[in-house]
């Protein structure tokens, strides 16, 4: 029991970091980057035959180290499924190629050069059939 209580001082003390400390540096780093509605003018999903272009829209690239493609079929967990380095523009587009019928679920993560991220709204399309 003496151990519990000294490692419960420590944590107290700031000796020890928690839970709560990397909370509050995460908070830190996302206080840094742009409000997503202030980055992503738009987001647009669409079907072109058997693919989904998805087509987004920045106010800047100020900061912006790359773009991260995210997509999900049920709409709750997301998968990474390409990058897309900026290129100067204000305007981006990515092709998913060979979609399977059904809904699917996409956003766009603004990675920035200081490790935050700022995450566009999500688009839903829906693919009935080829």
């Amino acid at each position: 029991m003496p151990f519990i209580k000294l490692l419960l001082v420590l944590a107290f003390a700031g000796l020890i970091p928690t839970a709560k400390d990397n909370v509050s540096q995460q908070a830190t780093m996302q206080a840094a980057a742009p409000a997503a509605q202030e980055f992503f003018k738009y987001i647009r999903t669409h079907r072109q035959a058997k693919n989904i272009v998805i087509n987004w829209g920045t106010t800047s690239i100020t900061g912006v180290d790359h773009f991260v493609v995210y997509h999900s079929e049920l709409g709750d967990f997301f998968d990474p499924i390409d990058q897309v380095d900026p290129d100067g523009t204000l305007k981006y587009s990515f092709k998913h190629e060979g979609v399977f019928p059904g809904y699917h679920h996409y956003y766009i993560a603004a990675v920035m050069t200081t490790g935050a991220t700022v995450n566009s709204q999500v688009d839903i399309v829906r693919i009935v059939g080829h």
